[in-house]
């Protein structure tokens, strides 16, 4: 059951997110809260001090309580799931710089890849009246993800952009990859430099690797390659779980084993690189890797051909859809285009091979 002071506190915020009471107006009293609510004045008062922690309202001794006048300096709620690694930092910072330009404040949520707690995370800045949502869903290509709830957020009035996956809700904003064209033309250079067992490493949870890795499969197929092995893991890739999919594909008969591998992003090649060297094979002259992301990842990064992801545009534009969207204008649904970037991570196979 909710408590009586967060049943008042919600009440309260839908009543201000209604627009009954406009900024600097004045609620009712204590008193008519407590008859309103059948509640003590203990449990209004925690409410009502909750709210004003939060900012929402201001309490004024011997006066009344007040609709904070300055609440037009809205906040947004970024969702991202590691705050501290990997691109994410980049799609912050992206998102940061934008709403700071635009006089807005920005809360960060880690939601470290866990649908529960990026739904309790979600849930308590919905709760303290947030002005919408940018969020990097965990899960989100399984059963396991808050898909139903930010439905049910977006069918309610809250403003949200989803990033990276789109599960194509109506009202909701996007900003994505062509990750389609990712898996594809990986397996097109290939298919160019000669490779006939090919493979692809990647994370089935995440509805963006899952569409890289299908296109990679499609067309290595219509392309015709002798062997196409489907390797994937179901947990985070910072766990090292790729490493023991790496193993099993390179311990493989030479005969057999794939010549060339698509990873879906360049955490996963890193981690493939590093069981390739322990077993003694050589990028590019034994295997040839193609990552996603171009990601801060090390000496490797100098080495690996990778699809440069717009990290710092993808957080902008998100923020521009949203601020957009909390003016009036309908949602947008915006495909950014990774670009290839070249490096020495693919070679020519040897036609023995």
């Amino acid at each position: 059951m909710v408590p009586k002071y967060k049943f008042i506190e919600q009440a309260l915020i839908k009543e201000l997110k209604s627009g009954r009471y406009s900024a600097g107006g004045r609620l009712p009293t204590e008193k008519e809260l407590m008859e309103q609510y059948n509640a003590s004045r203990e449990t209004v008062r925690k409410a009502l001090d909750r709210l004003a922690v939060r900012g929402v309202i201001v309490r004024k001794p011997g006066v009344g309580t007040f609709v904070n006048a300055e609440r037009e300096n809205q906040t947004i709620g970024i969702v991202v799931q590691q705050i501290t690694s990997y691109i994410f930092p980049y799609v912050v910072l992206g998102a940061e710089d934008y709403l700071f330009r635009n006089g807005y404040k920005m809360l960060l949520g880690n939601a470290s890849e866990d649908p529960n707690k990026e739904r309790q995370i979600i849930t308590e800045w919905v709760e303290s009246g947030v002005s919408g949502l940018i969020v990097d869903p965990v899960y989100s290509a399984t059963k396991r993800s808050n898909k139903d709830y930010l439905e049910l957020l977006v069918r309610e009035g809250i403003k949200v952009v989803l990033v990276h996956s789109d599960w194509k809700i109506s009202d909701c904003g996007s900003v994505t990859l062509d990750d389609a064209f990712g898996g594809t033309r990986a397996a097109e250079i290939f298919h160019e430099h000669g490779h006939k067992r090919v493979a692809v490493l990647y994370k089935s949870i995440h509805l963006p690797s899952v569409t890289r890795a299908m296109s990679f499969i499609e067309r290595a197929r219509q392309l015709g390659f002798e062997k196409i092995y489907e390797k994937s893991f179901n947990v985070s890739e910072f766990t090292g779980a790729p490493m023991q999919n790496a193993y099993e594909l390179l311990s493989m008969p030479n005969q057999i084993r794939p010549t060339a591998i698509f990873c879906y992003n360049d955490a996963t090649a890193l981690q493939l690189q590093l069981v390739a060297k322990r077993i003694g094979l050589k990028i590019p002259d034994d295997l040839s890797v193609i990552g996603f992301d171009d990601a801060p990842i090390g000496d490797f990064r100098d080495v690996l051909t990778t699809f440069a992801h717009p990290k710092e545009e993808v957080g902008r534009k998100a923020v521009e859809i949203l601020l957009k969207m909390l003016h009036g204008e309908k949602a947008e649904k915006c495909v950014l285009q990774p670009e290839l970037i070249v490096r020495n991570s693919v070679a020519l196979m040897n036609p023995q091979n």
